[in-house]
């Protein structure tokens, strides 16, 4: 009587058990994947009202930013507008939204977009911003605008 029958039996057994072990772990990563999936959803789903909200926080920002001298003086009015913009940047972290530093930094492709260059100082630093940009759970959600250095 001969053994091979039974061996390839067996064989077809450690085939099957592997195959197994290999669907099993296929749809273990699988459900990792639809995991993670699911919480970068609920992570960024408030994504576009942040963004519209960030576009007011630009126009607020520009209106302290050149606020005439006489209105600066009139401490409590001007103090009351600043306070406003902090408890908004303030409100906004709380949400995992950062601006982004681009002050003194070299130019970095993956958060900054260089919209212009100028001469007279350090190669691909930023000389300014033109607009802020902003991370959301440390993912870029609007780049920097800034001119660059040549």
């Amino acid at each position: 009587m001969s053994d091979e029958p039974i061996i390839q039996e067996e064989r077809n057994e450690e085939v099957t058990k592997e195959q197994h072990l290999r669907l099993a772990a296929d749809f273990e990563n699988y459900k990792k994947m639809i995991e993670r999936q699911l919480v970068d959803a609920i992570k960024f789903a408030n994504q576009s009202v942040v963004l519209a909200m960030i576009e007011v926080m630009d126009h607020f920002d520009q209106v302290i930013a050149h606020a005439p001298e006489s209105a600066r003086a009139s401490d409590e009015w001007y103090q009351g507008l600043e306070q406003t913009g902090k408890s908004f940047h303030e409100a906004m972290r709380q949400y995992g939204v950062e601006r982004i530093q681009t002050e003194g930094k070299l130019f970095d492709p993956t958060i900054m977009e260089a919209v212009s260059q100028m001469s007279g100082g350090p190669p691909d630093k930023v000389h300014s911003e033109i607009r802020a940009g902003y991370k959301m759970h440390k993912r870029v959600i609007r780049p920097a605008r800034v001119i660059i250095y040549k």
